[in-house]
């Protein structure tokens, strides 16, 4: 090879490696966080409200044997958009639940398959905004099958009659009998 080709060779490759370097320099900039930015941030003192910490301990005593739950659980970890639907459909829909949760999510502790929503009613859920959120809310539960209690929040809650109301969501739907 002639010590022009070798030059040429080299050049290339400088070349190269700077635009390399210069996007690896762009990219990482943009992932740090702008000075002060993170000042924006502290931490929460609970991952539950009050009234949330207190159903959930009586509803640790109200599952059955095999059934678990996870608290804030955001829809888009529950349900996902249907195949064959268009980049705008899917965005649509992805973006009608972005951002919203259900407060428990019921699974089933072997594999962590959803099993059933819980919504603890406060009196925010009388707004008008929330109210059309939870008819949306509702009706996706009730699309994919999933069943969805709702319970309303107050001061202390029947572990038994929790327990039962339960049951009686996780059991599965009679059977239509053939006629």
């Amino acid at each position: 090879m002639s010590l022009l080709s070798l030059l040429v060779i080299a050049a290339v490759a400088a070349v190269l490696f700077a635009i390399v370097a210069g996007l690896l320099k762009a990219k990482l900039g943009r992932l740090a966080p702008p000075p002060g930015m993170l000042d924006a941030y502290e931490l929460r003192k609970s991952l539950l409200t009050p009234a949330e910490r207190s159903f959930a301990g009586v509803l640790d005593g109200a599952l059955p044997d095999g059934v678990s739950w996870f608290a804030k659980v955001r829809l888009g970890d529950v349900f996902k958009t249907r195949k064959g639907l268009s980049p705008s459909q899917r965005a649509t829909s992805s973006n009608r639940i972005d951002r919203k949760h259900v407060d428990f999510l019921l699974v089933r502790s072997s594999d962590l398959s959803p099993l059933a929503g819980i919504e603890l009613d406060d009196s925010s859920h009388e707004e008008e905004r929330r109210r059309e959120r939870d008819a949306f809310v509702d009706e996706l539960f009730r699309s994919c099958s999933l069943p969805l209690l709702h319970v309303p929040a107050q001061s202390a809650y029947n572990q038994s009659e929790l327990r039962m109301k339960v049951e009686a969501l996780l059991k599965p739907p009679p059977a239509l009998s053939a006629r």
